[in-house]
């Protein structure tokens, strides 16, 4: 699951999805990307991932999965030139802008 969070706010998310026999999510590894309604518990684990960095990311895209306790685990919390998904939700590139502009304020 890959959850996208502005400013410490949550936006949208997406499930990321190996091939057949595969482990990679990646489309170059041939896997998918469809949309994805996360539970309130998956969006907070998320939201609070983003609020124990050192600053506050004004975008980040939280990968997480539930590990072999049935736990929430981080796999990547990407900060860098992250894929936000962007084309799955056509209201998000308009809030990470405001937050941006909130920012620059």
């Amino acid at each position: 699951m890959s959850l996208i969070v502005f400013n410490g706010e949550y936006s949208h998310a997406v499930l990321k999805q190996a091939k057949a026999g595969d482990f990679r999510v990646q489309d170059d590894f041939g896997g998918s990307v469809i949309p994805y309604a996360p539970t309130e518990t998956e969006i907070a684990f998320a939201i609070n991932a983003t609020k124990a960095c050192p600053e506050l990311p004004i975008y980040a895209r939280v990968d997480i999965f539930t590990d072999n306790t049935n736990q929430l685990a981080v796999s990547e919390l990407e900060l860098i030139e992250p894929e936000l998904w962007f084309r799955n939700d056509s209201k998000a590139a308009k809030i990470l802008a405001k937050h941006i502009s909130l920012c620059l304020k």
